[in-house]
């Protein structure tokens, strides 16, 4: 109770001096210490709490007297320093305004930090309203301690940093899974996205939609396994590629699948009621996607090629790849298709035009699908077996960075804006994972970490940009990420094991 009243009063005080503020997010997240150090308290203590809005003042009047004592002692020491501090800044400031970037940093983070916490405290009950609250509060310490990591050079508070980072990271999705638990699936408000989203249930041989203007769902059966959809651009076809339904399927990222002959299955995405029309492709098909020509591409785990299937004629041909092939991805212009190879350590790139591999990039262990950002200049490829995710600069051709994510991240998508990937980290079959790293793309750092569902798999997002969707291989569901938020308003079932996820919009 101690810790967590003193670190809500870093919110409450959002209107006290700067090194006031200062300190009291210190002590937030070293009480222990800070206790420790700091003289008895007064045994009645008093708050100056003139212009501070009512709410706060009913709330700080609620604590218990040891943590108003300490919060006291942690104004008081700001309130005393922060005059003087502030006449200091004040003359020695450069006269152009500039600041050292470090500075700039940490005003950015608090920034940042406040929106949030502010909207958060609005929620309708108490226990939201801190859990909301708390979450920004604890990602602009994230921040603050990231700036200190870069700019620090001192090994204590870069060892502190380390810390923070590490205690609230666990303590966010300790209070992202509090709020999941608290939402009631029906409850979900998408606003005013609308549109579709498919899950492939591998599971249960189906493919289950997610109609996001009523929230009903319709799980249909389908004559294969399927182990990723695809949407057609024209939105015509909704395309399901997998081994025929009641075969050994496996998991769809090894050689436990069947010899037997895989389709590509062609539905109708207003009606999957509609008698689908099929075509054989070939041996273990991984996943689909579709261009603007009318093509699908459909990558063979099972012969090392991708196939490409003329959708109005059914007429294919056949392009080599490395070793198992699994996810893949188009460019944003539609001129190349990149494709990770499993067995390879590889990313294939395909010239879309003259149906050939332009380049095969070398990437790390186990590469399970590629993802571009919207303008092109990167692919982002999850890298199973070494939980990391390898960067590739599309105009060289070359590896530029890796990242360290969650354990076996499978798929990710990048956000319409560019600015963050999502990432899902299924974790074994043993030991599913039930999380997403969150890349922001300007810094190519794990911004944050959200908690979904068990064997997080399959990653999409809305053309709107406001929502992700994450599948639950393990948990027979689809989590709903609100973006802005950074936060998992819920989860919604669908089929037995679902694999790969598209989103579809209304128009």
């Amino acid at each position: 109770m101690k810790r967590t009243a003193i670190a809500l009063s870093v919110g409450l005080a959002a209107g006290l001096p700067a090194a006031a503020l200062a300190q009291a997010g210190h002590d937030a997240h070293h009480p222990a210490r800070q206790l420790q150090e700091q003289a008895a308290p007064p045994a009645s203590p008093t708050m100056p709490m003139s212009g501070m809005p009512e709410q706060y003042r009913t709330m700080m009047q609620a604590m218990p007297a040891e943590c108003m004592n300490a919060m006291q002692q942690m104004m008081q020491g700001g309130m005393m320093h922060g005059a003087a501090d502030a006449s200091k800044a004040a003359e020695t400031a450069p006269a152009d305004g500039n600041v050292p970037d470090f500075t700039r940093a940490y005003v950015d983070a608090m920034d940042a930090m406040h929106g949030p916490m502010m909207e958060g405290v609005m929620a309708d009950d108490s226990d939201t309203a801190f859990v909301r609250s708390m979450i920004p509060h604890h990602r602009g310490a994230i921040d603050m301690a990231r700036i200190v990591q870069q700019h620090g050079d001192d090994p204590q508070t870069r060892a502190w940093a380390e810390q923070i980072i590490a205690a609230q990271e666990r303590e966010i999705a300790e209070m992202q899974a509090w709020l999941k638990e608290k939402a009631h699936p029906g409850a979900i408000d998408f606003g005013q996205t609308g549109g579709t989203v498919w899950s492939a249930d591998e599971g249960g041989s189906s493919v289950s939609a997610i109609d996001l203007g009523t929230g009903t769902v319709t799980t249909m059966p389908i004559p294969v396994a399927p182990h990723n959809v695809d949407l057609t651009p024209d939105a015509r076809f909704l395309l399901a590629v997998g081994t025929p339904a009641g075969g050994n399927h496996g998991d769809g990222h090894d050689h436990a699948g069947s010899d037997t002959a895989g389709l590509l299955v062609m539905l109708d995405p207003q009606d999957l009621s509609t008698p689908p029309a099929t075509v054989e492709v070939g041996a273990h098909p991984a996943h689909v996607v579709a261009d603007r020509q009318g093509r699908a591409f459909v990558s063979l785990s099972g012969s090392n090629e991708v196939v490409v299937v003329d959708l109005a004629q059914g007429a294919a041909a056949r392009v080599k790849t490395g070793a198992y092939p699994h996810g893949l991805r188009l460019s944003p212009d539609g001129a190349e298709l990149y494709v990770a190879n499993v067995e390879d350590e590889s990313v294939s790139v395909l010239d879309t035009a003259s149906l050939t591999e332009a380049a095969r990039i070398p990437v790390g262990t186990a590469p399970v699908q590629v993802g571009f950002t919207p303008d092109g200049s990167q692919v982002y490829v999850s890298l199973r077996d070494e939980n990391r995710v390898a960067v590739i600069g599309t105009a060289t051709r070359e590896v530029t960075g890796r990242i360290e994510v969650g354990p076996n991240p499978i798929q990710m998508i990048a956000t319409p804006d560019g600015k963050q990937i999502y990432v899902a980290n299924q974790g074994t079959e043993a030991a599913p994972n039930d999380t997403v790293s969150v890349i922001d793309t300007a810094t190519s750092e794990v911004a944050g970490t959200l908690k979904t569902g068990p064997g997080a798999h399959g990653v999409s997002a809305s053309a709107d940009g406001a929502f992700v969707f994450v599948t639950n291989i393990a948990d027979d569901s689809v989590s709903v990420i609100n973006v802005a938020r950074q936060e998992v308003l819920g989860s919604v079932p669908v089929g037995d094991r679902p694999n790969g996820i598209v989103y579809g919009s209304s128009s």
